[in-house]
């Protein structure tokens, strides 16, 4: 089985090294110009123009990571299967999105109130109680698009 993976970072290579072992192939779409996975099939498409070529060489596709576009995903999934789903990709690209469905399917979260302004942030943060970690509603990870208020004060800041 040939797997594609959307995505060529290091997240791609430990899927591939995990999946090795289990003798499944992989081939790397890497829409950033720059992968370092640095094993297994790469390609390298900037332009969406071998997205033609990729299908031909998987089963199946997944990806590596959530901050890919997901009109790819599902263009992609109207000829082989991808896995999550592009509405899963979709959903967890917005953390509003993830934790109101999160708590619509009863997966237990922290609590949490969205803020679009730091007046509501400090409301937010006051209601909750500090500290508070606001994140940003998308595109953050590791870290990045997050502020730790320890006190509703720190909302302007953040």
């Amino acid at each position: 089985m040939r797997i594609g993976v959307l995505g060529a970072g290091q997240l791609g290579r430990m899927l591939a090294l995990a999946g090795y072992p289990l003798a499944k192939d992989f081939v790397f779409y890497d829409m950033s110009g720059s992968p370092s996975v640095g094993l297994g099939e790469t390609i390298v498409d900037r332009n969406g123009e071998y997205l033609d070529d990729f299908l031909s060489r998987v089963d199946r596709v997944t990806y590596e990571f959530e901050h890919l576009p997901v009109a790819i995903a599902e263009s992609l999934a109207r000829h082989k299967p991808v896995h999550p789903c592009p509405r899963a990709l979709q959903v967890c690209q917005n953390r509003i999105a993830e934790k109101t469905l999160f708590g619509q399917l009863g997966i237990p979260t922290p609590e949490w109130k969205p803020a679009d302004s730091a007046e509501a942030l400090k409301a937010a943060a006051q209601a909750l109680g500090c500290p508070v970690v606001a994140k940003s509603v998308t595109e953050g990870y590791d870290g990045k698009g997050q502020a730790v208020l320890k006190s509703p004060e720190d909302a302007e800041q953040a």
